[in-house]
């Protein structure tokens, strides 16, 4: 799906001011998958692709794991984790508006 990203934490985990998540969306092809696609297990992941079809690692922003799916009114809500560079699982929350083309 097209749609608009906005991510709601930074990249330590804190939540981020309305006004300043609101200036940061990005836009791409949403994929959500609860399963891998290899061997069916349970997998839950989040990925916003530059374009539909595109690779797995040209990712516009870093995966969403354990990713859960909200469905608001005005949008989409998606929760999970962050994987950071010290190798640590940090909170990560998506707000996601999708875009008519």
């Amino acid at each position: 799906m097209y749609c608009t990203v906005y991510r709601l934490y930074d990249g330590q985990g804190n939540r981020l001011q309305n006004d300043l998540a609101k200036a940061n969306g990005q836009t791409g092809w949403l994929v959500y998958r609860l399963k891998r696609p290899q061997t069916g297990e349970p997998f839950r992941h989040a990925l916003l692709l530059p374009k539909e079809g595109a690779s797995d690692h040209s990712a516009v922003l870093p995966p969403l794991e354990n990713a859960e799916l909200r469905v608001l009114q005005g949008g989409m809500r998606l929760t999970g984790k962050d994987f950071d560079a010290h190798h640590r699982y940090l909170k990560q929350a998506w707000w996601v508006v999708p875009v008519v083309v």
